[in-house]
């Protein structure tokens, strides 16, 4: 029956599309990628969202392109065990001090290992501040956009970023590669089950006295998913839609948080400064094939229909 509203929880059009989503959810990673506690939460707000009422369905249609990425990034944690492509290791630290080495101490370094010697306490706190930013900012400028009636810019952010995703994910299968950190510990040795690592963003969480890169490291789903750099990719996307709303102070925020990301990546040893500049390759390639294809050239028929049910009121 439908609400006060006319809002219809139950129609056959969106229970149809509610128990194609279960199958193909719960098929692929009970059947092909084992289910983790993480895949049931995700389950739970999908569920919450598409059901509780119209605003909530609305900001799931906004966020959907966003939850298809984390299934495809929940998928990652297999790629270790049927990726046939060689894990780079030694080949892209050459490259890496072929393109952007710098003489220190005698010798040519990678810009990684430059910042290992000479590492401060603002650069820790900076990096760490605001590397963890491509998490919560995303969410609260959807909200901020949703309320403000400009979903569709929320909708156009996620799509990008799904886009930009998508190539990034093409790149961890055919380039599978070794973080800094890895290499500057193991060399070329490969240990395919290895977890993730906080590596120099461990320093920012002695500073705040709470292991929040260490945990969230440690449920990482691809140690060899260094190239491109998708943590370069996020705050390039929040940057050109935060123009787009037109918030000046929203957008300056966006682009602090760019600069400590971007810097922080390197200064970390989480990546190469080559996978940063793929990283904002794959930004632009998402914004491209949104902005110029999907939104303007083509128009699809359920780029429509999606964009008319997140505008209503």
């Amino acid at each position: 029956m439908p609400g006060p509203e006319g809002f219809y929880r139950l129609s056959k059009p969106w229970l149809i599309a509610f128990a194609v989503i279960c199958i193909v959810y719960w098929f692929w990673f009970v059947v092909l990628i084992g289910v983790e506690p993480n895949d049931f939460y995700l389950w739970i707000l999908i569920s919450v969202l598409y059901f509780f009422n119209k605003a909530s369905r609305r900001l799931f249609l906004m966020f959907a392109p966003f939850f298809i990425y984390l299934f495809f990034y929940s998928s990652l944690r297999v790629l270790h065990l049927y990726n046939p492509f060689p894990i780079s290791t030694q080949e892209l630290y050459d490259l890496e001090v072929l393109m952007f080495g710098m003489h220190y101490d005698g010798k040519l370094v990678s810009v990684n290992e430059y910042f290992i010697e000479n590492r401060n306490a603002f650069s820790d706190f900076f990096s760490g501040l605001f590397y963890i930013t491509w998490v919560p900012f995303p969410i609260l400028f959807t909200f901020i956009v949703f309320f403000a009636k400009k979903a569709k810019i929320g909708f156009d952010f996620w799509l990008s970023f799904l886009f930009a995703n998508l190539f990034g994910f093409i790149g961890y299968l055919f380039y599978p590669a070794a973080p800094p950190w890895y290499f500057l510990e193991y060399g070329a040795e490969i240990i395919s089950d290895l977890p993730g690592n906080a590596a120099g963003l461990a320093r920012f969480d002695k500073m705040i006295g709470f292991p929040l890169y260490e945990n969230m490291y440690a449920q990482g789903t691809n140690t060899f998913g260094a190239m491109p750099s998708m943590h370069a990719a996020f705050p390039l996307l929040l940057v050109y839609y935060s123009l787009k709303f037109r918030k000046h102070l929203l957008t300056l925020l966006f682009l602090i948080s760019l600069v400590g990301i971007w810097y922080g990546a390197v200064y970390s040893t989480h990546h190469y400064i080559i996978d940063v500049l793929i990283g904002i390759v794959c930004g632009f390639v998402g914004l491209f094939i949104t902005e110029f294809l999907v939104n303007r050239k083509f128009v699809p028929y359920w780029y429509k229909k999606a964009i008319a049910f997140i505008r209503e009121n």
